[in-house]
């Protein structure tokens, strides 16, 4: 056992990493697989207020919401592979419509972009082409489409009053053909209920009845 002793230090130090490595690789064995590849989850959220989950830091400009243990390491390339099954994008804002192809497509692709697994430094990129060439039209386009809504909404108004006030006038007239209809009815009465009418009366009550049936009798 002469090459541990002090006489021969530079074996005396080749043991003691020998025996340190196998102490790791001994510890290292001991660790599930799950342990030993375990990722960090982070939870990111764009200026939309949308979330998304991913395996990497938040990209500049998303604010991280939490960090928490995530899956194995396979596991990760797994949802790598098919992200969009795990990181669902947001619909077209309505105003999309009126912008032009352009800023429509800088806009999808913005939107789209980690369904996609577009890279961080891509998506600055075009954050900023976006700002400097589409942030007003997006704004202008929003302007109008809430100047139309508005204006669909008071046009709904306007058909409602007028449909309201038609409804109202038409209940006003029935309520005055049954008030004139009960006072015809009522004299139609007191006058057959009279027995000394002249020629001339009894024309002029059959008139009247005739007049009564036509504008009341329904």
């Amino acid at each position: 056992m002469d090459y541990l002793s002090p006489a021969n230090p530079a074996r005396t130090r080749q043991s003691l990493r020998l025996a340190c490595a196998s102490l790791v690789l001994v510890a290292l064995g001991a660790l599930t697989p799950s342990e030993a590849g375990a990722q960090t989850r982070y939870t990111c959220r764009d200026d939309n207020g949308n979330q998304y989950t991913t395996w990497r830091a938040c990209p500049q400009g998303m604010k991280t919401t939490s960090v928490s243990a995530g899956p194995t390491v396979s596991e990760y390339r797994s949802s790598e592979r098919a992200p969009s099954r795990s990181v669902p994008s947001s619909p077209a804002p309505d105003h999309q419509q009126y912008m032009s192809e352009r800023c429509r497509t800088l806009s999808d692709t913005l939107r789209t972009a980690y369904s996609r697994n577009i890279k961080a430094d891509v998506q600055s990129g075009m954050r900023r082409e976006f700002e400097r060439d589409c942030r007003e039209e997006e704004s202008d386009a929003a302007s109008r489409l809430h100047k139309e809504q508005r204006e669909a909404r008071q046009q709904r108004r306007e058909e409602d009053r007028q449909q309201q006030m038609a409804q109202q006038a038409s209940e006003a007239e029935e309520a005055r053909r049954g008030q004139q209809c009960a006072e015809s009815r009522r004299i139609l009465h007191l006058k057959k209920a009279r027995t000394d009418l002249t020629e001339g009366e009894r024309s002029d009550l059959k008139r009247f009845e005739d007049a009564y049936l036509a504008r009341c009798a329904r």
